[in-house]
């Protein structure tokens, strides 16, 4: 799979729909690395001139101007942007203002799961020129953390999970998920305990690890930058829990990356020392 991280805009005037698109494809399997959304005509401007996203997708009719015009505004300002429509016409006119502004694809609301992925398939070889994910990797349908097929755990799970793997880099908490969920933080947290065997909060945790360790494995950002970019902001929080899941420390971690970690080095220290640890290596790594 290729290290390149990619950047994704989703530009749509309705907030919900934003963010059951996001909960529609594992996005970190495609090193979609960032998400950003934006409710306006305005603000997708704004916000795709600062964060610069590798791919987009506009609905065709946002507030304040059509999103064909903004995919032409946003090539004129010198964006390499690969854009996707989408609306709910089915109409030949309107694709072909897509295409003629600029946009790679259009996608019928509302989005189905399939032709989303084949969309950013399409983008990540052809226009991006990245690489995909190994097939097996894709359809394998177990857990990174649980170790446990998806196929044998209850919906309301499988549901968290999804809702993990597309907003780890938040403040994620149970009582945040029931919210989205509508349902009671008491309730899913006892549905998550009997499906997975442990807690939500350890495999927030442990989710959050693997992909920290990919990150330190695989780019050079700074363990503050990795901390902040798996939902952490107290970055000794980040070293405790990342020595206590690995039993090295990140630093560590990415001093001994390609080669074997001495024994000594797998030692748990306690909170203090890593609080020092980080302290240090902040200034340098």
């Amino acid at each position: 799979m290729s290290t390149a991280k990619y950047r994704l805009m989703i530009a749509d005037p309705s907030p919900s729909i934003s963010e059951t698109i996001q909960y529609l494809l594992d996005w970190p399997q495609y090193n979609v690395a960032g998400i950003l959304t934006a409710d306006s005509y305005e603000l997708a401007v704004s916000r795709a001139v600062d964060f610069q996203p590798h791919i987009a997708l506009i609905d065709l009719e946002l507030g304040g101007g059509r999103g064909d015009e903004l995919v032409g505004h946003l090539r004129e300002a010198g964006l390499e942007t690969v854009f996707c429509m989408m609306g709910v016409r089915e109409d030949f006119q309107w694709v072909r203002r897509s295409m003629r502004a600029g946009a790679r694809d259009y996608l019928l609301k509302p989005i189905n799961a399939k032709e989303l992925r084949s969309f950013l398939e399409r983008a990540v070889i052809q226009d991006l020129h990245g690489t995909l994910p190994e097939r097996g990797a894709l359809q394998s349908g177990v857990d990174p953390v649980l170790q446990v097929e998806y196929g044998k755990l209850s919906r309301i799970t499988n549901k968290m999970i999804l809702i993990v793997k597309s907003n780890y880099r938040k403040g994620l908490s149970l009582t945040s998920i029931a919210e989205m969920l509508n349902m009671s933080s008491k309730y899913i947290g006892r549905i998550f305990l009997q499906d997975a065997g442990i807690k939500f909060s350890a495999y927030l945790t442990a989710y959050r690890m693997i992909q920290a360790r990919r990150l330190i494995e695989n780019t050079q950002e700074k363990i503050s930058v990795v901390a902040s970019m798996v939902g952490y902001s107290q970055l000794n929080n980040f070293y405790v829990h990342f020595k206590n899941h690995y039993h090295i420390s990140p630093g560590s971690l990415r001093d001994y990356t390609g080669g074997a970690v001495p024994s000594e080095l797998l030692l748990v220290e306690d909170a203090e020392a890593l609080a020092r640890e980080a302290v240090e290596l902040e200034s340098g790594v």
